[in-house]
């Protein structure tokens, strides 16, 4: 491949992530392929620089070491200062009439595949090596633009923006061309360095650092650095660390992320069929497959795992096995994923040199956790499939089939994984709430829908708007109710005003504009009564037992003492009957002057509920009419032994 030239050692480096095309021992091989190369003359890079550059080099460097630190196949890369800051820096510097040679030598192999595609049909469809080589093509002209590499290190900036301890060297856009990429000079430790000089709690620090950022690429962004063996990261004695070299990456899509979270899940708890299912999931099976032998295989890798010493089987060697086992017994990988295997396997050996003790698939753990949580959490996809709590319902739509479904498991591990789902569940909550999502989650599509049928209906956005400005400008001055029911109660009033505020500027009269409040209201209304109604229907099919469980779940939660006081009444067995003697909703509109609001829409959306709720409330008057206590009396439908209302308003 050396001798070839640089367009086979780069066929080589990819040949080696593809266990699937090659034996092991040619793999064990091609990973050992270097590609340092005599240099090119300094004036032959000279030539190179003015040409690409496009003005003289003092315009650009006020030096440049003529001896490069590195010669590879495809560029050297020479030290030097820019002109007027004096900054150190790299020059990568492609070599002199490359791309011409690539492009004969790209040529050439795709005659020789022609040769093969007529000579071992079969194999080469099994392999899929045409397909392998039209994106080897596409992927090495790629390389030859040093645009497009400075592009991808900004694009890997833009991703880790948020990670302290990564670094990336910065782009010299001025000085960047498409056969010259300019960066920022970077010194550092090597790894066998960081491991001998820094101290156990920063190395310790260090793995994880790595392993977040792997997470980052591999998981949560999908754009990966596909080669961070030792040479391409730095290490400094603040704990942070420099990656290097972007030239080899690669992506991966949503689904196949998801996967790989899925699969990340059941490992850690120990679930073999279930891994084994988002594992083969993701390959193409080919004519012939033996699905059978490829588990047998799988699950005697998994066992080899769990039971071996982390010196003999880490979690990404096992993860490159169980592949070539899939393409052994018929079942194929994406090349995509082949390389995202190889570069788990490559950047392992930096975190195994830094903490040989360090398990990848715990460390990862809480990051697969925060993520999957992150993804699963939103209130839509929440509603959405709030029936079943199983990570591939919530990530995928799909139920886990009988034959992935495992009999044991780690319980531990999975105790210990459902803590860290709901502690992220908790932190993504608190970062939702701080910026509204909850009313706006809860009340806009109820008030946009009872806006569907008003003049107003084309100025919902613009309405909307109105109402949280003006909600957040009321705010300040609400107290915090007693409970947190009352809390939630007293804000959702709030709202109701700020609406009303608003509709009444945009010109509707206060019948319309209650109206509109009390159809959205009983939008919201109904699908809070219906967790009450559902779970005293569990224990009950007597209409009146029905009312009082249902009435005291509400009575519980959102009105709950001593924010809201309740005093039952004794009455005929059909009717549940109690007195609410403090109202803070009532209380919030007195002070407002709006007490009239709250009877048109608040005081009235009792009466469908009970309807809902199958029976009939009776009601003399409310706190907000001026009356001293809200009485309610609901009426059961002894007729109704279903469990739901007939009536519906």
């Amino acid at each position: 491949m050396v001798e070839f030239g640089p367009t086979f050692v780069k066929l080589g480096q990819v040949l080696s992530t593809r266990p699937d095309v090659l034996p092991e021992q040619y793999i064990d091989a091609l990973e050992r392929l270097q590609e340092n190369q005599p240099p090119e003359e300094f004036d032959v890079v000279r030539r190179t620089l003015v040409a690409a550059l496009g003005s003289r080099l003092e315009t650009h460097f006020s030096e440049i070491d003529s001896e490069p630190i590195a010669a590879a196949s495809l560029a050297q890369v020479h030290r030097a200062k820019l002109a007027g800051s004096g900054r150190t820096v790299a020059l990568k510097v492609q070599r002199s009439a490359l791309d011409e040679k690539i492009r004969l030598d790209l040529d050439a192999i795709a005659y020789g595949l022609g040769w093969l595609r007529r000579l071992t049909p079969r194999r080469l469809e099994r392999t899929n090596l045409v397909g392998f080589f039209d994106e080897f093509r596409r992927y090495t002209l790629q390389e030859l633009d040093f645009v497009n590499e400075g592009q991808i290190i900004d694009r890997f900036r833009t991703n880790l923006v948020d990670l302290p301890h990564v670094r990336l060297p910065a782009v010299h856009w001025d000085q960047t061309s498409a056969r010259v990429l300019t960066l920022d000079w970077v010194e550092g430790m090597r790894l066998g360095q960081a491991a001998e000089r820094l101290d156990r709690p920063t190395r310790r620090h260090l793995v994880e650092s790595l392993v977040e950022v792997l997470m980052k690429m591999f998981v949560i962004d999908g754009l990966f650095h596909a080669d961070l063996h030792p040479g391409n990261v730095f290490f400094h004695d603040d704990g942070t660390f420099t990656l290097l070299d972007f030239g080899m990456y690669g992506e991966l899509s949503g689904a196949q992320r998801d996967r790989f979270i899925l699969y990340l899940i059941a490992v850690v708890q120990r679930q073999v069929r279930r891994a084994f299912h988002h594992f083969k999931a993701q390959t193409r099976e080919l004519p012939g497959a033996d699905e059978g032998r490829f588990f047998e295989k799988f699950s005697e890798l998994a066992e080899m795992f769990y039971s071996s010493p982390l010196s003999e089987m880490s979690f990404t060697r096992v993860y490159m096995e169980m592949m070539r086992a899939g393409y052994k017994y018929g079942f194929v990988f994406p090349s995509e994923l082949m390389l995202h295997a190889k570069a788990l396997t490559t950047a392992e050996t930096l975190l195994f040199v830094l903490d040989p003790e360090m398990r990848f698939e715990q460390v990862a753990r809480p990051i697969i956790a925060r993520e999957f949580t992150e993804r699963a959490s939103s209130l839509d996809l929440v509603k959405r499939r709030v029936s079943q709590f199983v990570p591939e319902l919530l990530f995928l739509g799909e139920i886990v089939p009988m034959e992935a479904v495992d009999d044991t498991w780690d319980r531990e591990a999975t105790d210990e994984l459902t803590d860290e789902f709901w502690s992220a569940t908790i932190d993504r909550a608190k970062d939702q709430l701080a910026h509204g999502a909850l009313w706006k989650e809860l009340l806009e599509r109820h008030f946009r829908d009872a806006l569907r049928e008003t003049p107003l209906a084309g100025k919902s956005g613009e309405i909307l708007e109105a109402v949280w400005e003006r909600y957040y400008e009321l705010e300040p001055d609400l107290p915090v109710a007693d409970t947190v029911g009352a809390t939630f109660t007293t804000h959702l009033a709030l709202a109701t005003l700020a609406v009303f505020e608003v509709l009444s500027a945009h010109g509707l009269d206060k019948k319309r504009a209650y109206e509109i409040i009390y159809d959205a209201g009983w939008r919201l209304y109904t699908k809070m009564g219906e967790p009450p109604l559902l779970i005293a229907g569990a224990y009950t099919r007597d209409p009146a037992k029905r009312l009082r469980i249902a009435t005291d779940l509400f009575r519980s939660f959102p009105f709950g003492e001593p924010g809201y006081l309740w005093q039952d009444v004794e009455g005929p067995s059909h009717v549940v009957g109690f007195d609410c003697m403090r109202c803070p909703v009532a209380e919030f509109f007195a002070r407002h002057d709006e007490s009239e609001l709250c009877v048109n829409t608040w005081c009235n959306l009792d009466f469908p509920l009970a309807e809902k709720w199958g029976g009939r409330l009776e009601r003399s008057g409310t706190i907000a009419s001026g009356a001293e206590r809200c009485d309610f009396r609901w009426h059961a439908d002894v007729d109704d032994q279903s469990g739901f209302g007939k009536k519906q308003r």
